[in-house]
């Protein structure tokens, strides 16, 4: 999909012009169009929405914004005028912005908007639905340089969260940790800046990483360490590691979900799909002055015959010895070695994780926005700020060293959930998390409320929502 920039807008017979209005702003002329007396009074609140039918084809769709829109706002009008070009079957949308201030980010947004909506969930289906706008330009908002940069990044941003909502959405029986490890090699084999590195199960035995082979141990399917290297051109600015838990598959092992809805643990691989968005985005060109690592822990937790029972006590990668009271608490399990690899063998400025991590996240915050917990204060207020930028919302938790105690085991150093009775469901994974960190300034993102579920948007339909993506590259890009 191609994202151009325009001075000015021209509907045609193959263009569907969409005219972005404030409410109680006027209307730019619009040559050929109706004369405005016989349908402004049609768009005077906010959502409101009409068709202008000109000669030869032509056609003008008009929405009304609120008087302050904000980068949302945007986003939703985006993802609207994007839906209505492709029913309209037009080749190009163009989206006029000249009734509305010189502002990059909410250009941005725009990019995002129509470059995300209109996705088909269906990735196996034989007659899946094609897009028909092939080309998306935006015009009336200059052409600064903050503009076209933010028309690049936006567009990129959109391509990489259709790409995580791609492979989110494949099933276990072909998205195994190796196809996984093969599609983001083959993803990333035509950047000069990205490299990556895949490690199966006899590397991670030599690294005496048994709390995420203990997860490994009941599938038949080899668990995968992939670790992702970009590096910019020049001098990098720092450097900072992003680990995705990559749970191809969750049964919950021997601890055994129920059976209603146990389709959706395809999504436990959420957090590794947000790192592999955010490296399409890198090899498509986004700009970034820092060394970015990713590493997707990759697994499926099954209930085989070599699957850990409750009550094991495995040994992680930094010697902490811990009680598996809980193999569905399995998540953790594989980022406690993750965390600790990372900090040892990449030593990073600082970290940051992504997992699907507890359901207590929706219970605190429903389905609209992602737990973030850590370390380090400033970690956390980039994390909220990028996030009310972005769309992606993030809310920070407490993690106190109650917490952290609460994680001793009875007859190991820990154990993988608390006690009955104490509650704090997301705190306790991030708790149990920040015994293998090392001393790194460490972002815990549980995605788990946010990933495959939330409010209808235009630019979201079923499936997987690629929580994370955008979050990250509004984050990470220079």
């Amino acid at each position: 999909m191609r994202t151009l920039l325009r001075p000015s807008s021209t509907a045609s017979r193959s263009e569907w012009v969409a005219i972005l209005l404030p409410e109680g702003s006027s209307p730019p002329v619009l040559p050929g169009a109706p004369d405005p007396a016989t349908w402004r009074a049609d768009l005077k609140k906010e959502g409101a929405s009409l068709v202008l039918r000109g000669k030869a084809g032509r056609r003008w769709w008009l929405f009304c914004l609120p008087r302050k829109p904000d980068h949302e706002d945007l986003r939703v009008a985006a993802g609207e005028a994007r839906l209505a070009a492709e029913a309209a079957e037009r080749a190009g949308l163009t989206v006029d912005l000249s009734s509305l201030k010189n502002d990059p980010a909410l250009v941005q947004a725009v990019a995002e908007g129509a470059g995300m909506a209109s996705y088909d969930p269906g990735v196996l289906q034989a007659k899946r639905e094609k897009s028909k706008v092939k080309r998306i330009t935006i015009c009336g908002a200059g052409a600064s340089r903050g503009v076209r940069l933010a028309v690049k990044v936006g567009s990129l941003a959109a391509a990489a969260s259709l790409a995580a909502r791609d492979i989110s959405n494949l099933p276990s029986n072909i998205l195994s940790p190796k196809e996984f490890a093969r599609r983001t090699r083959r993803m990333v084999a035509g950047s000069p800046r990205i490299r990556c590195r895949v490690h199966g199960e006899k590397k991670m035995r030599e690294w005496k990483m048994e709390s995420l082979l203990g997860v490994s141990r009941g599938s038949r399917k080899e668990a995968q360490l992939i670790h992702l290297v970009y590096k910019p051109k020049g001098k990098a600015t720092g450097k900072v590691a992003v680990v995705g838990k990559g749970l191809c598959f969750d049964s919950g092992g021997i601890s055994l979900k129920p059976s209603g809805n146990m389709w959706d643990m395809k999504f436990d691989m959420c957090g590794a799909a947000a790192v592999f968005g955010l490296f399409h985005a890198l090899a498509g060109g986004l700009p970034c002055k820092t060394e970015i690592h990713g590493i997707l822990a990759c697994v499926e937790n099954m209930p085989g015959g070599n699957a850990q029972n409750p009550g094991d006590i495995v040994r992680a990668m930094n010697g902490t010895t811990i009680e598996v009271l809980n193999t569905d608490a399995e998540g953790r399990l594989v980022l406690a070695d993750a965390l600790t690899w990372t900090a040892r063998k990449i030593k990073p400025d600082s970290m940051i994780d992504l997992a699907t991590l507890t359901g207590a996240a929706i219970i605190a915050l429903g389905h609209t926005a992602s737990a973030v917990l850590g370390n380090d204060d400033a970690l956390l207020e980039r994390a909220r700020q990028a996030g009310d930028a972005c769309g992606e919302r993030v809310w920070p938790l407490p993690l106190w060293d109650v917490h952290k105690k609460l994680c001793k085991g009875t007859y190991a150093d820990l154990q993988n959930i608390y006690d009955a009775g104490q509650g704090a469901g997301t705190v306790a994974a991030a708790a149990f998390l920040s015994h293998f960190v090392e001393d790194v300034p460490w972002l815990h993102v549980d995605i788990a409320a946010t990933a495959w579920e939330g409010p209808s948007k235009p630019y979201y339909r079923k499936g997987a929502r690629a929580s994370g993506v955008r979050l990250l590259v509004e984050m990470l890009r220079s």
